[in-house]
């Protein structure tokens, strides 16, 4: 969502975008090094859609190979924006992608009126048509409010924004409307312009349901011990699903394929019983032959690839997948709520 929010708002304000790597931070370790985006998404598909270029940083300087752990031979310092909230004293900080890409970084706050909503501003939700304003190459809007440094670069440069490169730490909390969480809608500007233009390098595409259980780190969020859906509630989705697809289109779809973070054996001993298929990433060997950034990226192509598709309700990657499949596919989709609830 973060590149896909930073490429849109290059598109608005006449800016050519330049895409770093994926981080490996949260669901990656850092030993699994950064993953260039071109490696998983087709830019020149994106470039002859919207008609606009679209580089990455390897375009425009030289980078070491990506599981090593040094850094390039130059090291620019420039200076970027902050996203990050007005009680939050630190940006965001991706270390292991900045010394990647030689990047030797100062932040400076964006200015209140780039917030979406005062009351959503401790949420960290920018507007990305004050960005545009603010970064439009010909007359940026600047101010004296703009001046004030959040933080000095780690080899204790003190540099505002420039002009001539525009950059930001964070860029997923981002709207063009009044809504938060755009991406959950269908008609978000963001996902209408760019994401469904993104396709993944290769695809192949088959008559199958896909179902995204997201559970590891849900059981965290949970209100009470019974919010994570049981498969009996992905179950009823996955027959809505088939019978809106015979209505819809004629076809009969059987074959389910279910992504999961899930750990208990009981729970994919389920799984098994209802027929479905899964990815065994331990049998086949996915970390081993392919690094840690395969395991979730292979269960992200599956969970797009189908002609319906069941996902989890508030997750990012069920979002997403949603899009795709009802953007590039036509298909149908649907969520599972908290516990399984209608």
């Amino acid at each position: 969502m973060s590149y896909v929010n930073m490429i849109y708002l290059a598109t608005i304000s006449d800016r050519i975008p330049i895409v770093p790597p994926f981080a490996p931070d949260h669901h990656i370790s850092p030993s699994a090094g950064p993953l260039p985006f071109g490696e998983i998404f087709d830019l020149n598909e994106l470039r002859n859609r919207i008609r606009k270029p679209v580089l990455e940083w390897s375009d425009v300087k030289s980078l070491p190979p990506r599981l090593s752990l040094d850094a390039p031979s130059s090291v620019e310092q420039i200076g970027c924006w902050s996203t990050r909230p007005p009680e939050q004293k630190e940006p965001i900080l991706a270390q292991n992608l900045l010394h990647h890409l030689g990047l030797d970084i100062s932040y400076t706050r964006l200015p209140p009126h780039t917030r979406q909503d005062p009351v959503l501003a401790a949420h960290g939700h920018i507007s990305l048509i004050p960005l545009a304003e603010k970064i439009y190459p010909l007359s940026p809007l600047s101010n004296a409010e703009d001046k004030t440094l959040m933080a000095q670069s780690p080899n204790g440069a003190k540099l505002s924004p420039g002009n001539h490169l525009a950059c930001f730490d964070f860029m997923y909390y981002a709207s063009v409307g009044t809504t938060p969480y755009e991406w959950k809608s269908p008609w978000s500007p963001a996902w209408r312009n760019i994401g469904q233009h993104l396709k993944f390098t290769d695809s192949v595409t088959d008559l199958f349901i896909t179902v995204h259980a997201r559970r590891g780190d849900f059981v965290h969020q949970c209100p009470d011990d019974q919010c994570l859906a049981p498969i009996s509630a992905y179950l009823r989705r996955v027959k809505e699903i088939q019978g809106a697809l015979f209505v819809k289109m004629g076809i009969k779809v059987t074959e389910v394929i279910i992504t999961s973070d899930e750990k208990d054996p009981a729970f994919w001993a389920e799984v098994r019983e209802e027929g479905w298929k899964y990815i065994d990433h331990a049998a086949e060997r996915t970390l081993e032959l392919h690094g840690e950034w395969y395991v979730p990226i292979i269960d992200i192509v599956a969970q797009s690839l189908g002609v319906g598709f069941v996902g989890s309700i508030e997750s990012t990657v069920s979002i997403v997948s949603a899009r795709r499949v009802e953007d590039w596919y036509h298909g149908i989709t649907r969520m599972v709520n908290w516990g399984g609830r209608d």
